[in-house]
């Protein structure tokens, strides 16, 4: 449960105004989709198949890296993933980026 709570205050965070997480590298969803597999996938399979990410490591053990995906409406879409202390993703989350018109 303790890394539900981690998982949702970084959620968070990627949603707020100043972001604390940016996305390091732009891949499509489809391949996203079919590299990250929760409950196996592990963060070597990850980074051997997508590259480096910007990441957010916790003291408990857990990580969340971030990627970015061009979406279907021309935005921006960002896969987040959740990595648990043992090293393998735990969960993950994507939509499209919010951004407020100027």
């Amino acid at each position: 449960m303790k890394w539900l709570a981690v998982f949702a205050l970084a959620l968070l965070a990627a949603c707020s105004g100043t972001r604390a997480l940016q996305a390091s590298k732009n891949v499509p969803y489809a391949t996203l989709e079919q590299t990250v597999q929760v409950g196996s996938s592990t963060r070597e399979q990850v980074r051997a198949a997508l590259g480096e990410s910007t990441s957010i490591r916790f003291d408990s053990g857990n990580e969340v890296w971030m990627y970015t995906y061009p979406a279907a409406s021309g935005a921006q879409g960002e896969y987040v993933i959740l990595f648990g202390g043992d090293g393998v993703v735990k969960k993950v989350r994507s939509g499209e980026v919010y951004r407020v018109p100027k």
